[in-house]
């Protein structure tokens, strides 16, 4: 064994690029980018869409390029490093960062993480909550038994998901998102008819008569109290944020080192337009609807009281899946987060600790308020990806040397913490004074963040001659490949035992999703009452994920395995 083989084996296995055996397909990102973008927050955002007084076209028109811009960064920016490196954010900080800013940042990030993930368990035990009669939970701590036993419920599943890898998230949401799109394309179909009914509208027969009810019964324009006037830029600014720590902040390296190319990144778009565009505009429809039926203000219905004044149980079980298929990546970011700090912990027991401690977050409905985690979030932690960014694209370029600060025996890269500090001294700034609205600030902190990172960095001895260091870095790199592979190659792949049942179940699973597009369809058109909808689609829907599940099953438990390679 060479001295760098010897190297390669005494780093941590969560320090190693994924060998290329484990790259996954088409499929598996389809089914991550829906599950997490098609989610439980779109039931709370889109409703929050109503109360940011801007009218039903700068809705849309922000929404669409503000989710144009966010595609962009998936795929322009984490996509392309994530494919180069095969590492997570949270381990590729170690030679960028160096190991004690890294550890800082993963604290943070598994904290934000473990907080979407129960935000998501909290927002789901909401629509539970309407089944077994419990009450609307006003106070920041649960008033109700029955309502921790819910969230207790909730944070089991998806915890089991999460602890069983990248693979086991995957399929979980393929079988659900489906479903999902079908549920939120109801939003439209089976809600409009309601909303024209409760307001004595005239019915819809062209874009113009849908623009005037939206304009006139949902997003009307109208600030509510306590409030401020936004504007369509406001509308795409978020749509652009919402995701910016996983995008522009690089936490999204966790799923992309997975794919088999960086054009994987423009397969987010179908996260993007229908969970952050048709998702969003559905929920604000929906809710708007459910304040009319229930003749209560959208300020106090939550998401549970929404669905089910417009969809029935049907609704209720949407809200309880968008949760899981959101919390099971957040808990899985957390894991490889805290993996980087408590080495010696296996990762799947990781991964226990991190969900039951997000299910006990979520005891508390205060966990529910997304739009604070989210801003906290995207404010926080982008300013360090920026700065790997910087490091790893266009340091080179003005002469520099990626991971210098490393090659100077530095455990902590000083250009980096300052910058850091600078870009968190200055959202706290416009924070306070207000003088840039937070859905704007994180554009001039991001590039702020590039050019002082630069700047110091350079100042710091980033442009000296690190040729002998980085020749080495790359010997270590070539034989952690090889290792990888070598070890990889040693687990049998396992074959599927029945591949015709999978095949059967597949179609059958297909087949009503069709029906249940056109029972939606007829409820538009006046072929179904929404009380048929409402009996029916939860039948149709228990018939689907008992076949989808059975497909998943058949596909991807434990079988018989080929004979393992050399």
């Amino acid at each position: 064994m060479t001295k760098y083989q010897e190297i390669a084996a005494s780093m941590p296995v969560e320090d190693r690029p994924i060998p290329q055996k484990e790259i996954s397909g088409l499929g598996d990102f389809l089914g991550i980018y829906g599950g997490e973008h098609i989610a439980a927050t779109e039931f709370a955002i889109g409703a929050s869409l109503l109360t940011l007084g801007v009218k039903a076209t700068d809705i849309f028109i922000g929404l669409f390029f503000g989710n144009i811009l966010a595609t962009l960064t998936y795929a322009l920016i984490c996509a392309p490093i994530g494919v180069d490196t095969r590492l997570t954010l949270y381990s590729y900080l170690k030679k960028v960062m160096g190991p004690y800013m890294q550890k800082i940042y993963n604290v943070i990030w598994g904290i934000a993480s473990i907080a979407m993930a129960a935000s998501m368990l909290s927002v789901s035990a909401s629509a539970l909550r309407e089944i077994f009669g419990v009450d609307l939970q006003t106070e920041w701590y649960p008033t109700d038994i029955k309502y921790v036993l819910i969230v207790l419920v909730l944070g089991i599943v998806v915890t089991l998901v999460a602890a069983n890898g990248f693979n086991a998230v995957a399929k979980f949401s393929s079988v659900c998102i489906p479903w999902m799109i079908i549920v939120f394309a109801g939003g439209f179909f089976v809600v409009i008819p309601q909303l024209v009914q409760a307001t004595g509208s005239e019915s819809i027969h062209s874009i113009g008569d849908f623009l005037a009810l939206m304009n006139n019964s949902v997003f009307t324009g109208e600030v509510v109290e306590g409030g401020s006037k936004l504007t369509v830029f406001h509308v795409a600014g978020w749509a652009w944020m919402c995701n910016l720590a996983y995008h522009g902040g690089l936490n999204d390296m966790a799923m992309f080192r997975y794919a088999k190319t960086w054009k994987y990144g423009f397969i987010t778009a179908y996260g993007m337009y229908l969970g952050h565009f048709f998702a969003w505009a559905s929920a604000g429809i929906m809710g708007a609807t459910a304040a009319i039926l229930l003749n209560q203000s959208l300020l106090v219905l939550d998401s549970g009281a929404i669905t089910n004044a417009v969809f029935g149980w049907v609704g209720l079980l949407a809200v309880v899946v968008a949760g899981w298929t959101t919390a099971n990546p957040n808990i899985y970011r957390a894991s490889l987060a805290y993996q980087t700090i408590f080495t010696k912990l296996d990762i799947k027991k990781l991964t226990y600790i991190i969900g039951a401690v997000a299910t006990f977050v979520a005891f508390f409905p205060a966990a529910s308020n997304i739009m604070s985690i989210v801003n906290m979030i995207a404010l926080v932690v982008p300013a360090v990806g920026a700065m790997v960014i910087a490091e790893h694209w266009i340091l080179p370029k003005i002469g520099g040397t990626r991971y210098w600060s490393t090659f100077k025996g530095w455990k902590l890269n000083y250009a980096g913490l300052i910058t850091w500090a600078v870009c968190l001294i200055y959202v706290a700034i416009m924070e306070v004074t207000g003088a840039l609205h937070s859905y704007f600030l994180w554009l001039p902190e991001y590039i702020m963040a590039i050019v002082l990172y630069l700047i110091l960095a350079c100042a710091m001895g980033a442009r000296k001659d690190y040729s002998e260091q980085a020749e080495e870095d790359r010997k270590v790199t070539e034989a952690l490949a090889e290792l990888a592979e070598n070890e990889r190659n040693e687990i049998p792949d396992k074959v599927p035992n029945h591949p015709g049942a999978r095949k059967v179940c597949a179609w059958i699973s297909y087949a009503i999703l069709a029906v249940f597009a056109i029972l939606t369809l007829a409820v538009f058109f006046g072929a179904a009452t929404v009380t048929f909808y409402k009996t029916y689609a939860m039948v149709l829907t228990i018939l689907y994920f008992v076949f989808g599940a059975l497909k998943t099953v058949f596909a991807y438990a434990d079988v018989s395995v080929k004979t393992a390679t050399a």
